[in-house]
């Protein structure tokens, strides 16, 4: 499990395409837009939640990323 030094920090992408709804989950901003925007090119409605619980829609992904990359910290340690 990887742990910062002040708390887990997650983000999740919620996504839905015809009838279905699914929700995954990213500890880097960066990671979790990429991931959104593969989903939204595939046709999928999506918007990402930050650990705070702020909704940022696709128009927004780059609000989400300068202000999680503001707060989000340089060191993350491992463990087990």
């Amino acid at each position: 499990m990887l742990v910062s030094r002040w708390g887990a920090m997650t983000f999740s992408i919620h996504a839905s395409k015809n009838g279905k709804s699914v929700i995954t989950v990213r500890i880097s901003p960066d990671a979790t837009v990429d991931k959104a925007r593969l989903l939204e090119s595939l046709g999928w409605q999506v918007h990402i939640t930050d650990s705070v619980g702020r909704q940022f829609g696709v128009s927004e992904f780059y609000r989400f990323l300068w202000i999680n990359r503001a707060t989000a910290p340089d060191t993350v340690e491992r463990r087990q």
